[in-house]
């Protein structure tokens, strides 16, 4: 725990159902629950080849390679193709689905549509200081990073930020 952060699943639990987790749902609202994962064959029977359920704090992405693998181990399947939403197309199984020589029709998520300001593109890595630049040239530095939720946070000085001329198109920040 850093920061005194924590999850509200940390704290949370079901008591008919330990290994529950908090899900979220589209209007906001959370509840208890788990994620249920399936391996689906393509053609027109629609057969299940592999399950699993998950406690709702897993991405629903995070075990796609486990289920793949161990459906072309089990059923000594030669997968062609591998279809899914962006959920699912994330650079990195997208490159191990195409490294297995298998065909990847994954949708990668647009991050940079959902906001009305400045999308990652526009932010510059140095990977030599760890820092990101923005789109004034100014550094942005690593401010905080979770291992469990894979996730690095950069953010600016705020003074120089407040008094950017771009800060309206970049950030609702203060």
């Amino acid at each position: 725990m850093r920061n005194g952060y924590r999850r509200k699943s940390d704290y949370e639990v079901s008591l008919t159902d330990p290994d529950a987790s908090l899900m979220q749902h589209k209007r906001g609202a959370s509840r208890m629950g788990y994620h249920a994962h399936y391996v689906v064959d393509g053609g027109k029977a629609r057969i299940i080849l592999s399950a699993l359920v998950t406690p709702a704090d897993v991405t629903e992405n995070q075990p796609m390679l486990d289920l793949l693998w161990r459906t072309v181990f089990r059923w000594r399947a030669r997968v062609r193709r591998v279809t899914g939403d962006a959920k699912y197309g994330t650079k990195e199984i997208i490159a191990a689905v195409e490294k297995a020589s298998i065909r990847a029709y994954l949708s990668m998520a647009d991050f940079e549509g959902r906001s009305p300001y400045y999308g990652s593109s526009r932010f510059h890595y140095d990977a030599e200081r760890d820092l990101y630049r923005c789109p004034q040239g100014e550094p942005l530095r690593l401010y905080t990073h979770s291992y469990t939720e894979r996730l690095s946070r950069y953010r600016a000085d705020p003074e120089s930020c407040n008094a950017c001329p771009l800060k309206p198109e970049c950030t609702p920040g203060e």
